[in-house]
């Protein structure tokens, strides 16, 4: 997770960003779903609920451009789901992939994709999740969008770990499904390192680290805790 000094120099980067943030729709509309975006991260839902509700009527009462309409409506099923309400986050992300199909606005229907994934691991869903997400996988890749790609591949590999869950302790199948879980962390953790995103690269060191003790392998999952350590305190050094 990001440290407190980290989010006060985000805030304080973000204080200066909403300063000038009329100066352009676009600019306004960005720097608006960061400012959501930080309430996340300090894990503050219903902040994050009234800043992209008054983004949400802004758009109503202009000219609004779909793109930007069905990324909020993406962004809104990942605050549901991050508040723990996966019945309003399956709503809302089923109604964005529904609307950017008929746009045809490929990028923005993989992150409502990967919103219903979510949903899916929530309620133990996880074939369903991972043949959806093997589908699309390709043509997220090509996107080359850093921050889509290591969300996609960390759904992946909590969708293999969720198989490996309902397969036998002894099985060989666990043991496969374990092995393509780590695989997939290891890939999000480098498309959030080109990022540099901390609260990203920690998320997956920590899951790798839980797979590695449920493994029976402590030796490894020390050194994933160490490795998590030291990005966390990298990051330190960096603010």
């Amino acid at each position: 997770m990001c440290g407190s000094n980290e989010l006060d120099a985000a805030q304080h980067i973000l204080s200066q960003l909403l300063a000038v943030r009329d100066a352009s729709y676009d600019l306004s509309y960005s720097v608006t779903l960061l400012e959501i975006d930080l309430q996340l991260r300090r894990k503050d839902h219903v902040q994050a609920l009234e800043i992209l509700e008054k983004l949400a009527k802004k758009l109503d009462a202009g000219d609004f451009d779909i793109y930007q309409r069905i990324k909020l409506m993406v962004v809104k099923a990942h605050v549901y789901e991050e508040a723990g309400n996966p019945h309003k986050s399956f709503s809302v992300a089923l109604l964005a992939a529904t609307l950017a199909h008929r746009a045809k606005i490929l990028p923005v229907l993989w992150e409502a994709i990967c919103a219903i994934c979510a949903v899916f691991h929530s309620v133990n869903e996880f074939d369903a999740s991972l043949k959806l997400l093997r589908s699309i996988m390709p043509q997220v890749l090509e996107c080359e969008d850093c921050d889509l790609s290591a969300r996609s591949l960390s759904l992946l590999a909590d969708a293999h770990v969720g198989l490996a869950g309902l397969a036998r302790a002894d099985s060989l199948q666990r043991k496969e499904q374990l092995t393509k879980g780590m695989e997939n962390l290891d890939r999000a953790f480098d498309e959030y390192s080109k990022i540099e995103d901390v609260k990203g690269q920690c998320e997956m060191r920590a899951k790798k680290a839980i797979i590695m003790h449920l493994n029976g392998d402590p030796a490894l999952a020390n050194d994933c805790a160490a490795q998590y350590l030291a990005t966390m305190n990298a990051a330190k050094e960096q603010t």
